[in-house]
């Protein structure tokens, strides 16, 4: 069994210092590569930690893939893997990037291009004759160039089905449209309640692998080791924060910054008043002063003195009523879930086109619970989904539902024998549900 390695992040500026090696082992760097290399000094500005390092001990292949490609990405595949019920729909399309042949290859995958798919054989990414000629458009356009930085390395497909292998239809197209002995092929499978998974496959001997991969890492920022990104990735400006959330591990969602307040500035019509000319002793009346309305007569309570005890009043007496607030809400809120064993106290709550289950994990219920079932009625179609821990103790799962009669049933088990269930129906109206009407 292989074992699969992962380093991150890694230092881009490093990596591209080294030289390009020929095929004969010569240290001469053709045209086209020098070209490359100044392109990439030039444009390759990201700091150090920006991509992850895949690597398989013993094997001559370095792959580097960009943490803001994997948010995109993963962001793209949640999406398609939302749209269909039960088993998701799979999405694939062209990797972009640059790759160095040798004794030891170096890809690096820096972006993507998605190609539409018009699935008329069900979920799967299998290509009809006109989304060939799509991907036959789009790699024409990214085809090596002398002057060009980013070109295509290899192929990419969310993978829906049971096992994570290259099928016969894949296999096919990477034979016709990927020949280059570089090419790579990612897969990557998604899960509604945990990180999605993801493997490379690459030729060795001239062939492409058929059997089920082996090794796998997560495919997603957060479990990489990424960090969280200090603003959203180009492209998802306008994306749902739920499913970004669930593509990238983190909420991306900018926080409202109040715009700076201009500094007040004196009126522009009042003339300029030399202040080394006015007398010393009384004060005199200047053109500014004419031009502002008469100062209200001072008040003695306006006294700053009296606002003291007045404020620290006030303060205190915010504090108790804060305080007695907080005691009897935790009073009326607290026994229920303390005390009540059977309680899973599920809520569901429309966001846009999906829907969100969220169950109270500090009830009695899940603080042993080993792992859990979660059954989905969708109209006629239903589905178990088998949550773990970990899945638990995120407090809750998003469905993009298919009808608008939808029905959750959780089963969790404290002890092997022991369960607590708990079921929960919606009915949607159809104006909740605009977008699904007009399909």
């Amino acid at each position: 069994m292989l074992e699969l390695s992962g380093r991150a992040p890694y230092d881009k500026a490093d990596s591209q210092s080294q030289g390009h090696r020929s095929e004969g082992g010569s240290t001469a760097t053709s045209l086209m590569d020098l070209k490359h290399q100044i392109s990439s000094v030039a444009e390759s500005d990201k700091p150090a930690g920006t991509a992850y390092l895949y690597e398989i001990p013993g094997k001559p292949l370095s792959i580097y893939l960009d943490f803001d490609l994997i948010d995109r990405l993963g962001f793209e595949i949640m999406r398609g893997f939302g749209a269909v019920p039960r088993r998701g729909a799979e999405v694939g399309g062209i990797l972009l990037g640059s790759a160095e042949s040798g004794e030891h290859t170096i890809v690096r995958i820096e972006d993507f291009v998605p190609i539409a798919c018009e699935h008329m054989r069900g979920p799967s990414f299998i290509l009809s004759e006109s989304d060939l000629r799509g991907l036959d458009e789009a790699l024409a356009k990214w085809t090596p160039a002398p002057d060009r930085r980013l070109y295509v390395v290899g192929f990419y497909r969310s993978n829906t089905r049971d096992h994570i292998q290259l099928a016969p239809e894949d296999l096919s197209l990477l034979e016709t449209r990927f020949p280059m002995q570089t090419a790579i092929c990612l897969l990557v499978k998604p899960y509604a309640t945990r990180a999605s998974e993801a493997t490379f496959f690459y030729r060795e001997s001239g062939q492409f692998p058929s059997e089920p991969a082996q090794q796998t890492f997560p495919f997603r920022r957060k479990e990489l080791g990424g960090g969280k990104p200090a603003r959203r990735p180009r492209g998802l400006d306008v994306a749902d924060p739920e499913l970004e959330t669930a593509a990238t591990g983190y909420s991306l969602t900018e926080e409202t910054v109040d715009p700076v307040q201009p500094e007040p500035v004196a009126p522009s019509n009042l003339p300029a008043v030399d202040l080394s000319t006015l007398p010393t002793g009384p004060r005199h009346q200047t053109a500014y002063d004419q031009a502002l309305p008469d100062p209200l007569p001072r008040s003695k309570y306006r006294s700053g003195w009296i606002w003291i005890p007045l404020s620290f009043i006030f303060l205190l007496l915010g504090v108790v009523l804060g305080f007695q607030i907080a005691l009897s809400y935790k009073s009326q809120k607290a026994p229920d879930a303390a005390t009540d064993p059977y309680l899973l106290d599920l809520t569901l709550v429309q966001f846009g086109e999906n829907l969100h289950l969220k169950w109270n994990t500090d009830t009695i219920a899940f603080r042993n619970a080993k792992r859990g079932l979660l059954y989905i009625q969708d109209g006629d179609n239903s589905k178990t989904v088998e949550l773990k821990q970990e899945d638990l103790s995120r407090g809750g799962v998003l469905y993009r539902n298919a009808t608008n009669n939808v029905k959750f049933r959780l089963e969790v088990f404290p002890r092997d024998r022991i369960s607590v269930a708990e079921s929960l129906e919606t009915r949607i109206l159809d104006a909740a549900q605009p977008a699904q009407a007009a399909k």
